[in-house]
């Protein structure tokens, strides 16, 4: 159960600042399980929130988890909040879609769920009620991505690969900060590294700095990396890389978390392919 990292956390806090009055904070928080982390007196709805947030995310540090689980369920109670009254879809830059932003960068969706009520005349249009919010992780929770991110660094340092895992772990910090279009670039040339390096352990000439598209033709043509065993995978994965890529604007945090995710498993599979470790 991973506790709700601090831009996650502070969106949530911001939200519920202006959304609810003091009254409904004091609930919020009783709800959530978080009332022991209020403060004793206070003036005002921001002096009762940030407190209450930071000491709580002070003891989920400490891997109390009631904390971890009072913050999860704040953050849930503040979406259905904030959440549409009808599940036509979700407005940019509505409250409910900046939480979701922020959450979906954490590893995690927010699904809003809603009930029919119906009528006796048809000619009445279709109500919907709001059922609840879920949380749900956006990977599988056995194999979270953190774990991947260990190993896939340790491999490019293992490899010589310094330029890859700098521009690696620049994407994973530029996602956490919800920087999605820069952590877009920063894992397109991560991907773009581990391709040339490996390639020219087999033969490949690069002859210039990049050279990830003709380093994976390379592969592909030379069948060391035929297309029904990864190399069609690996040429589709490199031309989405082009798309919705590093500039303002082009990306959401699903789609980033998603290329973040993608990636990684591919940067794995080549280095597992070309460049396994030797035993003694």
């Amino acid at each position: 159960m991973r506790t709700p990292s601090s831009p996650v956390v502070g969106t949530a806090a911001d939200i519920a600042k202006n959304a609810f009055s003091e009254g409904e904070l004091e609930i919020l928080f009783l709800q959530a399980g978080l009332d022991g982390f209020m403060p004793k007196s206070w003036y005002g709805k921001a002096k009762l929130v940030a407190p209450t947030v930071r000491t709580a995310r002070a003891a989920a540090a400490d891997a109390d988890p009631a904390a971890v689980e009072g913050l999860r369920d704040f953050v849930r109670l503040v979406a259905e909040k904030v959440a549409p009254n009808t599940p036509d879809g979700v407005e940019a830059g509505t409250p409910f879609w900046k939480l979701r932003e922020a959450v979906r960068s954490d590893g995690f969706d927010l699904h809003a769920e809603y009930t029919e009520i119906t009528s006796a005349d048809p000619w009445e249009s279709l109500h919907y009620r709001l059922a609840g919010v879920r949380l749900l992780p956006l990977d599988e929770p056995r194999a979270p991505l953190s774990a991947e991110i260990t190993a896939l660094e340790d491999d490019l340092a293992r490899l010589g690969m310094d330029v890859a895992r700098s521009c690696y772990q620049q994407a994973v910090a530029n996602l956490v900060e919800q920087r999605f279009e820069a952590a877009n670039g920063q894992i397109r040339a991560m991907l773009e590294e581990v391709a040339a390096h490996l390639a020219t352990l087999h033969g490949f000439a690069r002859v210039q700095q990049g050279d990830g598209g003709r380093a994976i033709a390379y592969l592909v043509d030379n069948k060391l990396l035929p297309p029904r065993d990864g190399g069609s995978f690996i040429q589709g994965l490199w031309q989405m890389t082009h798309t919705n890529g590093p500039h303002p604007g082009t990306s959401t945090a699903g789609e980033a978390s998603f290329r973040l995710q993608a990636m990684t498993a591919a940067a794995r599979y080549l280095v597992d392919r070309f460049a396994p470790p030797t035993h003694s």
